[in-house]
């Protein structure tokens, strides 16, 4: 142990004096600091202008998945035009189209012929939206997807004759409709369906697609803006409908950001009141509202600087970095009251050179530790395969390491100019030198004005320090000191551990689109109402690339096989296969002849009525098949584990094939995160908790507080994700985010109290504890309280994305104060290493005289 400590000493003293000598070059230049720091903060703030919102669903998809190199791989193995060619199972992507979900306002049975001309107006009026370019009007049967030269709209069967027909005298064959030489599948227009004899007799919603070409996008974005701003101004006396559009979550994640710059406003307020309220104590020569405003300020400035760099350098604004405000805010202002901890520790006899200097070399290395660990934290995250989480963490680590920059220059010289002001006798509001409290009593002076008017230099800490900073961390002493509360909080935190516990265990995946908009979007109600009524089933193709002789029988059977296999899973429809080669060979234009033959054979046959579904499923080139597609049908799969299990089983089955062929759905795109998300979260945990241990054991080598720091760490982290589970939340590209940000946040506090323990000067082990809590009790209850405040204003936001936020935040602040401030100290009073020091302490009278050294001892 005495190894450690005098290892630990060696430390402290290196950086230490480092940063006592840094804080007294800064108070000699305070004004320098500060306009070096506006200059820069401002220069940086200026590559604001390069700042590009990423509104793109993909953001939270993994970066370089196999669904996304095998979604290039399918562009080039195959051409689809959907001006002339359209069929869903074709697209590599999820496409362009409208979509309307209709219901009665009764919830009445939608199968029923008084609403069909309500079905056809509503029909017509989204058919006539009209968009203008260049001069030319553009309506939906202009820019639409098309079919044997005809608008595709899937659900417009309904709305012809044969239906209509079949609707008046209740005989709609149930559970496929045919007409017009189509089949349709009854489920996939009308959802809630009771059939009766073959019949369908009732239905709760009708679903209506317009689909748009992809030869045009900007005209077929045009078009969707416009569909959106006419639909919501429809009217039914009949009907009520939900509507979106195929860019309605990239557009609602956009309205995201810019909705919640209002709660960014008051909740810069709150900051701002909170940190004066906390600071407002002592007379009018000693208060610190002032300097409770540079913390504030000081803090906004690096978030200018922070957007402003990140945003210049290219890195993309996604949605959840407007969280990242709300954080910095809480982070910045608890770096503040650390700092003016440290200033409070310090002799008020001492010049403001001295105590500058003695205040960083005790709070400097602390905020150091703090916000090197979160910036590394976020760093970790930097590597995520998420474009969110990602982006997320660029921002917020630039964020957090300009706030820390800010905070050793440009409020250090605003302390330096503070203190200097104190040591003047000026007041705090007015800047003029005023007399002291007892020389206005005895001048006469009214109560009011020696109440506003009077003032000096504090003597204690005590005489400085706010009602907040003072009692709480009393309470706590006298509670976490006693032995029978001692007794009380190692049970209740031993219950409270084992429901975290369990939470944990059953902590589960989960993604839903629906989360990514706020609760008042459209799309946040249309997407309830399709998933609730209709089956989330995925059309999934296998494309079998060049080399594969389908003249030959080997190639049939090794592609019955495939089919078998593949149905044969439990999560594919058994009854449904897609085949363009089974198709032709039952076809008259079947000719196995010749290769040559099979090649025009097969050509005329995709020219034919029956063979235009499968038009898009084969590329020939010349007399070969240079690729195929074939098409399987999944069940209703509503959970995000079902989808990237059944996704990972799919391709293990696709792999195990003789046939050059993989398997390819547009969903896989975002199935993928349901696969890679655990062991990417644990994978950036890991390489996290490794980072941080490695800095508290570089600033802090004992290697008893550093395991009590490691197990606090874990504890809470055990407690965040355990109350996550029971706060409703799962595991996603978003919370994952969430989880990364705590780490750096589960370190801060106990950080704070190991090292206070640390530098204690005490006999006992409860000496020391009392110390380290009257010194870092009172910043970390700020510190929680000021990050508190800074996400309060997302309790009341209606995106999920804020809203998570709040909770994750709210938890590892109050888990942290828990453990931290309660646990840790009991746990300490029983097993911390017992340091005893003997120190001499010299008076320092004027600013070329230093404390003299320090001897300290260790038993």
């Amino acid at each position: 142990m005495s190894c450690f400590y005098d290892l630990h000493l060696k430390v402290e003293a290196f950086f230490g004096g480092a940063f006592e000598k840094y804080g007294k070059f800064v108070s000699r230049h305070p004004w320098k600091a500060i306009i070096f720091v506006v200059i820069v903060d401002i220069g940086f703030g200026i590559g604001l202008i390069n700042l590009t919102q990423d509104t793109s669903l993909e953001q939270y998809a993994p970066t370089d998945s196999t669904a996304m190199k095998q979604r290039e791989l399918v562009k080039s193995m195959f051409t689809v035009d959907t001006s002339t060619n359209y069929y869903a199972q074709s697209l590599v992507n999820l496409g362009s189209f409208a979509v309307v979900i209709i219901q009665k306002k009764n919830g009445g049975n939608m199968i029923d012929s008084a609403i069909w001309s309500d079905l056809t107006t509503l029909r017509d009026y989204v058919i006539d939206t009209t968009i203008s370019s260049s001069g030319t009007s553009y309506n939906f049967t202009h820019l639409c997807a098309k079919r044997f030269s005809s608008c595709v709209i899937d659900g417009n069967y309904i709305l012809d004759s044969d239906f209509t027909t079949a609707l008046a005298g209740g005989t709609i064959s149930f559970p496929q409709f045919t007409t017009s030489g189509e089949t349709f599948t009854i489920d996939n227009t009308f959802a809630g369906t009771v059939s009766s004899g073959g019949y369908l007799i009732s239905a709760t919603a009708v679903k209506l697609k317009f689909n748009l070409a992809n030869t045009n996008s900007k005209l077929a974005d045009a078009w969707e803006d416009a569909f959106l701003d006419r639909i919501k101004t429809y009217s039914s006396s009949n009907l009520n409908f939900e509507f979106a559009h195929s860019r309605s979550t990239d557009e609602e994640l956009n309205a995201n950001v810019a909705g919640d710059i209002a709660f960014f406003s008051i909740t810069f307020t709150l900051m701002i009141t909170f940190s004066g309220f906390v600071l407002f104590g002592g007379n009018c020569v000693s208060n610190r509202y002032n300097i409770a405003m540079a913390g504030v300020l000081s803090t906004g400035m690096a978030i200018v600087a922070a957007l402003g760099f990140v945003s210049a350098v290219g890195v993309l604004f996604a949605s959840i970095v407007g969280t990242m405000p709300f954080l910095i805010l809480g982070i910045g202002v608890d770096d503040m009251f650390i700092l003016l901890s440290g200033l409070a520790a310090t002799s008020p006899d001492l010049d403001t050179e001295t105590r500058i200097g003695l205040t960083m070399k005790s709070s400097g290395v602390a905020i150091t530790i703090t916000s090197l660990t979160d910036v590394i934290a976020f760093c970790a995250g930097a590597s995520s395969v998420f474009p969110a989480v990602r982006n997320f963490s660029w921002f917020t680590g630039a964020a957090i390491l300009f706030s820390y920059l800010n905070y050793i220059t440009f409020y250090l010289g605003c302390m330096t100019i503070n203190e200097k002001r104190i040591e003047q006798n000026r007041h705090y509001f007015t800047c003029q030198i005023i007399k002291s409290k007892d020389a206005m009593q005895k001048s006469g002076k009214s109560k009011a004005d020696i109440f506003c008017c009077s003032g000096s230099p504090h003597k204690h800490r005590n005489e400085v320090e706010g009602p907040i900073e003072k009692y709480p961390k009393k309470f706590v002493t006298k509670v976490v000191l006693f032995t029978p509360a001692k007794i009380i909080i190692l049970l209740l935190f031993a219950g409270f551990v084992a429901i975290s516990i369990y939470g944990a265990v059953h902590f589960e995946q989960d993604f839903n689109r629906r989360d990514l908009v706020t609760t008042d979007s459209y799309f946040y109600t249309y997407y309830d109402t399709e998933t609730k009524l209709y089956d989330q089933s995925l059309i999934i193709s296998l494309n079998v690339q060049a080399g594969v002789d389908y003249l030959s029988g080997t190639a049939l059977d090794m592609i019955n096989s495939l089919r078998d296999n593949v149905r044969n899973d439990t999560d594919i429809d058994d009854t449904f296969f897609l085949s363009w080669l089974h198709a032709y060979i039952d076809s008259a234009s079947y000719d196995d002849s010749s290769l040559s033959n099979f090649i025009s054979g097969l050509q005329t046959y995709l020219g034919t009525t029956a063979g235009n579904l499968y038009i898009n499923d084969v590329t020939i080139d010349g007399t070969s098949i240079t690729a195929s597609r074939f098409h399987v049908l999944t069940e209703n799969l509503a959970s995000s584990t079902q989808q990237g299990n059944m996704m990972n089983r799919i391709r293990d089955i696709v792999g195990s094939s003789s046939l050059p062929v993989f398997a390819y759905a547009p969903a896989f795109i975002f199935i993928e995160q349901y696969v890679v998300i655990f062991s990417q979260t644990m994978q950036t945990l890991g390489i996290c908790v490794a980072v941080v241990f490695i800095i508290i054991t570089i600033f802090l080598p004992l290697p008893v507080m550093i395991l009590l720091i490691t197990i606090t760490v874990v504890l809470i982290m055990t407690s965040v994700i355990g109350f996550m589970h029971l706060w409703g939340l799962t595991l996603s590209s978003i919370t994952m985010i969430h989880i990364i940000m705590c780490i750096g946040f589960c370190v801060d506090f106990a950080t704070h109290v190991c090292h206070a323990y640390v530098q204690a000067k005490g006999e006992t082990r409860n000496e020391r504890v009392a110390i380290a809590i009257d010194h870092a009790g009172g910043p970390i209850l700020n510190g929680a309280l000021s990050t508190i405040i800074g996400v309060l204003m997302l309790a009341f936001s209606k995106s999920f994305i804020f809203f998570s936020f709040f909770k994750v935040m709210f938890m590892v602040m109050v888990f942290g104060l828990l453990y931290s401030v309660f646990l840790l100290p009991v746990v300490l009073s029983f097993v911390g290493p017992h340091y005893n020091h003997e120190m001499k302490i010299a008076e320092v009278k004027d600013e070329k005289a230093l404390p003299e050294k320090s001897y300290e001892t260790i038993t």
